[in-house]
């Protein structure tokens, strides 16, 4: 068989690059008697194809007949959106504090949304089962919220707090500056923290079991 001619539509004749471009076209063949599957583009240039809003009419036509219905009144403002209340402002303003106290909101401090735990913070909780037969949110909380902060691990009892330390916590000045706040506020307000690299603990793991246990 003639390699330009081995990619040929047995439909409609079209030929096609490859065959996997063969299968989908012979799929989608217009000609395919057994075709079942209706798209209402195919053989059509898309309406916007080229174009943009800048350039297509249509869209020029709409942008000056939004005017007119604002102009004759037809269209009000407040029918796209309603200023708000200073009441409904404050309903907003109170619910977003409490969605920052529990860490459900992504803020200054950083919380997360999901509370996922990185694996750092995954190996961790393992350490503290395995080492001290210790179980998470029972024998200590995980992202406790604590401000507008949340605490890696925390001990509330003993106002303890060991936070692990990724190497964003290096790399860059925006967590290296809120690492420093939160050990401020933490401290002002009588707790320990023990702040571990993940690198180092990584690579002399031993040493830092050790001084988890000594600190119970």
């Amino acid at each position: 068989m003639n390699m330009e001619n081995q990619y040929i539509c047995k439909f409609c004749g079209k030929p096609c690059k490859n065959a996997n471009s063969l299968r989908n076209h012979e799929r989608l063949c217009p000609q395919n008697p057994d075709r079942n599957y209706v798209s209402y583009t195919l053989g059509h240039t898309a309406w916007n194809k080229g174009l943009t809003k800048e350039t297509d009419a249509r869209v020029s036509k709409s942008s000056e007949t939004l005017k007119l219905h604002y102009q004759d009144g037809s269209i009000k403002p407040s029918q796209l959106g309603r200023p708000l209340t200073e009441e409904h402002k404050r309903k907003i303003s109170n619910g977003m504090k409490i969605a920052h106290q529990e860490s459900r909101a992504h803020n200054i401090g950083m919380s997360r949304w999901n509370n996922e735990h990185s694996w750092p913070e995954k190996w961790f909780i393992e350490m503290l089962k395995n080492e001290l037969n210790m179980v998470e949110n029972i024998d200590y909380k995980t992202e406790m919220p604590f401000d507008k902060y949340s605490l890696d691990f925390a001990w509330p009892e003993r106002k303890l707090c060991i936070e692990i330390d990724g190497e964003q916590h290096e790399r860059f000045e925006e967590y290296q500056l809120r690492d420093i706040a939160k050990d401020k506020l933490l401290t002002e307000n009588g707790w320990q923290v023990i702040r571990i690299k993940w690198k180092d603990c990584f690579h002399n793991t031993k040493k830092y079991i050790e001084q988890v246990k000594s600190l119970f």
